[in-house]
């Protein structure tokens, strides 16, 4: 098949790209203009455009006809301050520009990398009830941060598109995707325990559901080569792990002792609580944020996918971390030298 890969230079993308080549399909790499990932081979051809700005979108009419986009191109979760404004211009708009561009090409599938951010976050302290099921895709929907929020949008306006213009859709609700090379939360913890600055907060006993970057490129070579119905949502997620397990899994593979000492989560809520009433300090509501996300059960079902194409994630998250912290030291290495 002929298909196009936005965000082709990216932590995702790369991973799409490499698959679909492998697979024998003809892929147009799109990347951001800014970047350059890779070099012109017999099935796999590299554009540089920015999908921000649509005009600069029409030179690729002269690809022709595409069978399938897989739209992975995104502004991701920041740890700085990113406006609303900044994840619509990309994560909304940037989506709707590439649909356009859907139709331009005959495109007959469209395929949206979105997030299970888009379910919001179920603290300890939020739930009214224990959690006895993981999140399927017919949970609802609860966006609470102002990515969750764009990711939502873009599925909607998808949605909406792909059912006008009689375009075949899946959407995939990616759980954090862990692997070599990121740069999330997952390697901001393994620097913090690498740097013996990582100190307990809660028990360790919640659950936590990933993904690994390979993993993800499989699921949509899997769908392109049998798609079955006009619009799917499918949530992607490997079997989850207690946080204490992944804590230690990276602790082990760095040869590093975690203290265990705990802070208690119902006294640095009690502090959270006083600053919502009382001080209203934006940075203590951030870091009142990254202990909640911490805490929570982040538990996604892909039951789903699994039932309709057979698939599964082949990588299990303890064997993610192995890769993700492997590669970490090999370059930790390389600069230390």
């Amino acid at each position: 098949m002929r298909i196009l890969v936005t965000g082709a230079s990216g932590f995702i993308g790369r991973e799409i790209v490499s698959e679909l080549a492998e697979n024998d399909h003809q892929v147009f790499a799109l990347e951001n203009s800014r970047k350059t990932s890779g070099e012109n081979t017999s099935n796999t051809v590299y554009f540089q455009a920015n999908i921000t700005d649509y005009k600069n979108l029409l030179d690729l009419e002269m690809i022709g006809e595409i069978d399938v986009i897989i739209h992975s191109a995104g502004l991701a979760h920041q740890f700085g301050e990113t406006t609303k404004e900044e994840f619509h211009a990309v994560n909304v708009a940037g989506t709707e520009n590439i649909l356009e561009l859907a139709v331009k090409l005959r495109v007959k599938h469209f395929i949206m990398i979105g997030s299970t951010a888009v379910y919001g976050i179920l603290s300890a302290v939020q739930k009214s009830h224990p959690r006895t099921s993981a999140i399927d895709e017919d949970s609802a929907l609860d966006p609470q941060t102002l990515y969750a929020e764009s990711k939502l949008k873009s599925e909607k306006i998808c949605r909406r598109f792909c059912g006008d213009k009689n375009i075949a859709l899946t959407i995939f609700r990616l759980a954090p995707v862990i692997g070599e090379a990121g740069v999330g939360n997952v390697a901001r913890l393994i620097s913090a325990i690498d740097k013996n600055r990582f100190i307990w907060i809660g028990s360790g006993d919640n659950l936590k559901s990933l993904i690994y970057k390979r993993d993800v490129a499989r699921a949509c070579a899997a769908v392109v080569a049998k798609k079955q119905n006009k619009t799917e949502i499918f949530n992607l997620a490997a079997e989850p792990l207690k946080m204490k397990d992944f804590v230690n899994e990276i602790a082990v593979r760095l040869n590093k002792r975690i203290v265990p000492v705990s802070v208690p989560a119902y006294f640095l809520r009690t502090i959270f609580k006083v600053n919502s009433k009382v001080f209203k300090s934006k940075k203590i509501k951030k870091i009142s944020d990254t202990v909640e996300k911490w805490l929570s059960d982040d538990v996604y079902s892909a039951d789903k996918i699994a039932r309709i194409y057979d698939y599964k994630p082949q990588t299990t998250i303890r064997k993610a971390i192995a890769r993700q912290v492997d590669f970490y030291k090999t370059n930790k290495e390389r600069t230390d030298r």
